[in-house]
């Protein structure tokens, strides 16, 4: 095999098709790759050079540049990335938290109470995970509203039109998202794949919401790259969930980057993860509320606890549980 490859070597075809490889090899840094696709992407069909193209991958692992890795159909290589990104933390400064406002009930004050007692810091992911037109949309519009005079922020959306957007924003008359020049206070961006393309990274990136259709396993990946993008800014990534499932879609894909995940169902909040807070732990927490006005204002926000005769199944004997009216709930 030696005197195989020092023959090629020699040969020009053969430096010719090893800068090609290292060419391509750096392109697709942090990408797995088999040797099929790297000989489609470079047009290399022959026997012998594909061959070569076989050489020059094991010379680079070899080298600790490549490692080889497998899966259940081929054999891929995976390039190495020895670059280290040092973290100064010693002159860090630990009030570097953004000054997030939330949504609260408009017409009646009431409150969610993470204003101040949630802290949200630059490169945070917010997750809210919500079933089908149960306040997901509400809650990240008014996350917008409440944040678009005090931070540069971009609403992505996959489901909006201008007209319909219209529409919606006209009723949420507490604040005025036009600015003294007569442009909106915020950008809305249309967006169906790719988002961490377009995240601005330093601004509040807000997605309603991010649809992978069958590929929800992917979710953990897509999160890790739009986290990627972000310097000063933060995410909020609204995700669909099944009824009576307590993650997203994507399960705990979903759940491992995100700095704050909040769930929604039926008239109900609950902060399934919370990693930094101030006086009181809200992890476990559950708020009931309404939404009115067509959807665009919270009402009655209020703290609940599971009750205790139906233990939040809200039947008891058979029917409708009598304590909670058959919600599983009942008012602290």
């Amino acid at each position: 095999m030696t005197e195989f490859v020092d023959q090629r070597v020699k040969d020009g075809a053969f430096q010719k098709i090893t800068k090609l490889v290292h060419d391509w090899v750096e392109l697709h840094a942090g990408e797995k790759f088999s040797l099929d696709q790297i000989c489609r992407d470079l047009q290399i069909r022959e026997r012998d050079n594909r061959k070569s193209v076989a050489i020059v991958l094991n010379r680079l692992r070899d080298q600790q540049k490549l490692e080889k890795v497998s899966n259940y159909r081929e054999a891929l290589y995976r390039p190495i990335d020895n670059t280290i990104k040092s973290i100064n933390w010693v002159d860090a400064s630990m009030d570097d938290v953004l000054d997030i406002r939330w949504p609260y009930g408009i017409e009646d004050d009431s409150q969610f109470g993470f204003d101040g007692k949630v802290r949200v810091s630059p490169g945070d992911i917010i997750v809210v995970a919500g079933v089908s037109n149960m306040g997901k949309t509400c809650l990240c519009h008014n996350f917008l509203w409440e944040n678009m005079d005090n931070h540069a922020c971009t609403l992505m959306g996959n489901e909006y039109t201008a007209s319909k957007f219209k529409r919606r924003v006209s009723r949420m008359t507490w604040h005025n998202p036009i600015d003294v020049t007569g442009k909106p206070k915020f950008e809305l961006i249309e967006r169906r794949e790719n988002w961490k393309d377009i995240i601005r990274p330093d601004n509040i990136n807000i997605i309603d919401w991010l649809n992978l259709g069958e590929n929800w396993y992917e979710i953990g990946k897509v999160i890790e790259g739009i986290q990627s993008k972000l310097n000063k800014g933060i995410a909020l990534i609204s995700i669909q969930k099944d009824e009576h499932k307590t993650l997203g879609r994507g399960a705990g894909f979903s759940e491992e980057l995100a700095s704050l995940y909040l769930t929604m169902d039926f008239g109900r909040l609950y902060v399934r993860k919370c990693k930094e807070w101030v006086e009181t732990n809200p992890n476990g927490k559950a708020y009931g509320f309404d939404i009115v006005d067509g959807g665009v204002k919270f009402h009655r926000i209020r703290q609940i606890v599971k009750c205790k005769k139906c233990w939040g199944s809200g039947q008891s004997r058979g029917s409708e549980c009598e304590e909670c009216g058959g919600t599983g709930y009942r008012d602290v």
